[in-house]
């Protein structure tokens, strides 16, 4: 009996070792940001900040930053 618990344990050591080799490995792209070139006058609306980034920047998303309430600039994060 000792030795059933014994090889059932050390299967199931084997399964969760080799479980963790499996995994695939994950690498997170950094994301940088910078004022829009292409962005005129002033930033209020974060939707459509970053709908402009991504359509018109190239960038893969927006938002409004800067002195609000009386100038607010449309920034694009891009992939550094």
């Amino acid at each position: 009996m000792a030795k059933l618990s014994n090889t059932i344990t050390l299967i199931f050591v084997a399964l969760v070792l080799f479980a963790g080799f499996e995994t695939p490995t994950v690498v997170e792209a950094q994301l940088c940001s910078r004022k829009s070139e292409t962005w005129s006058g002033r930033c209020t609306n974060d939707y459509q900040c970053r709908d402009h980034c991504v359509n018109n920047d190239r960038g893969v998303n927006g938002y409004c930053a800067g002195g609000y309430p009386w100038y607010r600039a449309c920034f694009c994060f891009y992939t550094c």
